[in-house]
């Protein structure tokens, strides 16, 4: 089904079930999406903000020029999506063990791309984002804390001030400006060659 420029109400999607949908230039402004679940859909210019999210699941699913800023992804269940282009501005990656509202759990993020996205002070706690793209994408100021970041792409991307605390990082594919970002962020600076 195609729903297009449409704006949805607070409980109309809370406990459906999506498979296969478009949705086009719509608004998801205070949904509730408890327990719903969306495979093989395709968010295309869609607004998330203040959405609401409780045992949430999106499978194979893209978001091309998407808003979806301010957002808490804690209890939100993710497989091979496309966030690629998305506006995420200031959100949050991470799980938590079950029963407990401090205790991560890793949140496997593998097989998604976040190809020129808008990334900056987002939060990325405890995933697993080995082989994820991020080519191009605007990570200023966001926050890699414990991820696996094996042969994670970053070319292109803007790094500036953007932390790896205690990430494994092997074969982690940086650009030279990626070096310089990074290498900035730990407090290096480039020597200045001196004339003779």
């Amino acid at each position: 089904m195609i729903y297009k420029n449409k704006t949805f109400s607070k409980e109309e999607l809370k406990g459906q079930d999506f498979k296969g949908d478009s949705f086009i230039s719509c608004k998801f402004l205070k949904t509730n999406l408890d327990f719903s679940s969306f495979e093989n859909c395709k968010f295309k210019v869609c607004d998330f903000s203040g959405i609401y999210f409780r045992i949430t699941s999106f499978f194979t699913c893209s978001f091309p020029g998407s808003k979806l800023s301010n957002l808490d992804f804690t209890d939100v269940l993710i497989k091979k999506c496309d966030f690629s282009r998305v506006v995420m501005v200031n959100c949050i990656f991470q799980q938590l063990k079950e029963g407990s509202k401090y205790r991560r759990k890793k949140f496997n993020l593998k097989g998604c791309r976040f190809d020129l996205a808008e990334l900056p002070r987002t939060v990325f706690a405890f995933c697993n984002l080995s082989k994820v793209s991020f080519r191009k994408a605007n990570l200023k100021e966001a926050i890699f804390e414990e991820c696996d970041l094996v042969e994670t792409d970053f070319s292109g991307a803007n790094l500036a001030a953007t932390g790896f605390d205690n990430s494994k990082i092997d074969k982690t594919i940086l650009d030279l400006n990626g070096f310089i970002s990074f290498g900035n962020s730990k407090g290096f600076v480039l020597s200045q060659q001196m004339e003779s």
